[in-house]
């Protein structure tokens, strides 16, 4: 039975040193180790001296065997969680659609919502009703969108895959920015409009950026490729560095907005 156990517990302790990378379960496992080694001597001891009864060996090992099971338990836990780590790849991290995220309930649940875009006029047709009743309940909107009137309209255009049509991207980016102003009335102060001059890379739809539970989502505006607005992907608070950066971003692009004046443009 000694040698049994102290086998049992020599190789416990060969895997407990090759799993030590499995990163934040090791703790745990090692204070598994640290009590059942020192069992495994104390039997072993004991047994060579001939001064344990067979009852009290039954009884440490058990204690023995039901760490090693809550070690083996926890260290397959801590395998399975690397292994999903380790097969992710670019399909199981861009989207081709936002119905393959979670983008509609982020948007309903978002307190704060930031929305960037050329002209989001999809994004604003398909939601005008949920973004009424999102102002309506106190939430807060900001809504960034390419100035109509500058040459940014003509270098976004030359990005879309087809003939590009500038005076077209102007009279959508207008219904959007009139759609907004109509929103605007519904709870002044809750809803902010800005345009930029500079074209943009992506878009974005960023729920509540500042909480824990803040989450971007991205979809990247190609040149001159087919099938719209891919990839699409999201960022939440949790991802660390590049929800920072993108967060930063989206500020910036802000920043750098000017506040567009629904009374002073007629809308």
């Amino acid at each position: 039975m000694q040698e049994v156990l102290a086998t049992r517990i020599s190789r416990l302790s060969d895997y407990e040193t090759n799993s030590a990378s499995l990163g934040r379960h090791s703790a745990r496992r090692n204070i598994d180790l640290y009590v059942a080694v020192p069992l495994a001597i104390v039997i072993a001891v004991l047994g060579i001296l001939g001064i344990t009864s067979s009852q009290l060996i039954s009884s440490i090992t058990l204690v023995i065997l039901g760490l090693l099971a809550t070690s083996l338990l926890t260290s397959r836990y801590a395998v399975k969680e690397l292994s999903q780590k380790l097969t992710q790849t670019a399909d199981t991290t861009f989207f081709k659609e936002w119905t393959e995220s979670n983008f509609e309930s982020d948007f309903e649940s978002a307190a704060d919502l930031w929305l960037v875009g050329v002209s989001l006029t999809t994004m604003i047709r398909m939601r005008y009703s949920l973004i009424e009743r999102k102002l309506r309940a106190g939430h807060t909107v900001k809504a960034l969108l390419i100035n109509p009137d500058g040459l940014a309209v003509e270098m976004a255009e030359m990005r879309n895959y087809g003939r590009p049509n500038a005076e077209r991207a102007r009279s959508e980016i207008r219904n959007s920015l009139q759609d907004l102003c109509d929103l605007s009335q519904v709870a002044p102060g809750k809803l902010e409009i800005r345009t930029i001059q500079h074209p943009l890379g992506h878009g974005v739809m960023a729920k509540d950026p500042e909480t824990a539970s803040g989450a971007i989502y991205i979809q990247n505006y190609p040149f001159k490729t087919e099938n719209g607005s891919r990839p699409k992907f999201v960022l939440r608070a949790k991802d660390g560095f590049w929800y920072d950066f993108f967060k930063r971003e989206l500020y910036n692009l802000w920043e750098n907005g000017s506040q567009w004046s629904c009374e002073a443009k007629g809308q």
